[in-house]
């Protein structure tokens, strides 16, 4: 199949797959270039692929589109276009058997929430987004998480109500100076769950209200705050599975 005309019926319906609106709507969001489709498919969530060259990609059981520069552009969010994109089905929502959750309560950046999937995954850490975070299908925070948003086990709920009906964590809030260090960290192979908050304002005033645990990296005098995505990940590298 050829796609020449970037009005093309399917093409403006799939453009609208840059607004989270319509990606809930349909359930699916986009990704580019081939490292991105290749991670989609080897996970099982790629459902056809728009490609610049026809003898370039061969995906069994996925369809393939052929289409002009032009139609690619209207596709892709980056300045450089790439050579293909694919059309993903949105991932499980599910928790796994791990004994680790991060909870992100207003995280803002699309980049740090990238960066803090890698992480996770690395170190075996589940997800919960709460409702005021960034989107996870955003695409700036796909391409940072190179691929690793297929192999993260995350849900997205509203915090304070998962953490009234979810008592098998103990629940820590990170915090630039309070409460325990995570040098000295003691988790007595309980569940955990740490609580990271918003880049500008941290933490939730309403998290803060049910939740009276802190933890803390202890940093030098001359570091005034750690980025987000890298307090988070040395906190899951300190309480993870390595």
């Amino acid at each position: 199949m050829l796609i020449t005309s970037v009005n093309n019926e399917k093409i403006r319906e799939l453009s609208k797959l840059q607004i989270k609106k319509y990606r809930d709507i349909q359930n699916k969001f986009l990704v580019e270039g081939d490292h991105l489709v290749n991670e989609a498919y080897k996970s099982g969530y790629l459902l056809e692929v728009f490609v610049l060259d026809e003898n370039k990609y061969d995906f069994n059981n996925v369809d393939k589109i052929i289409v002009t520069p032009e139609v690619m552009k209207k596709l892709s969010e980056q300045e450089t276009t790439p050579d293909i994109i694919g059309v993903c089905t949105y991932i499980n929502n599910t928790l796994s058997d791990s004994n680790n959750l991060l909870i992100l309560d207003g995280i803002q950046d699309p980049g740090n929430l990238g960066t803090i999937i890698r992480s996770a995954v690395a170190f075996n850490f589940d997800i919960l987004l709460g409702s005021n975070t960034v989107d996870i299908y955003n695409s700036k925070t796909i391409r940072s998480t190179e691929g690793m948003i297929f192999h993260i086990n995350f849900v997205k709920d509203n915090i304070q109500s998962f953490v009234m009906y979810n008592d098998k964590y103990d629940y820590y809030i990170a915090d630039m100076n309070k409460g325990v260090n995570i040098k000295d960290f003691n988790r007595a192979g309980k569940m955990v769950a740490v609580i990271m908050g918003n880049e500008g304002n941290g933490v939730s005033d309403a998290t803060r209200n049910i939740i009276n645990n802190y933890v803390h990296i202890g940093e030098s005098d001359k570091c005034e705050s750690l980025n987000v995505g890298v307090a988070a990940s040395i906190i899951m590298y300190e309480l993870g599975d390595k």
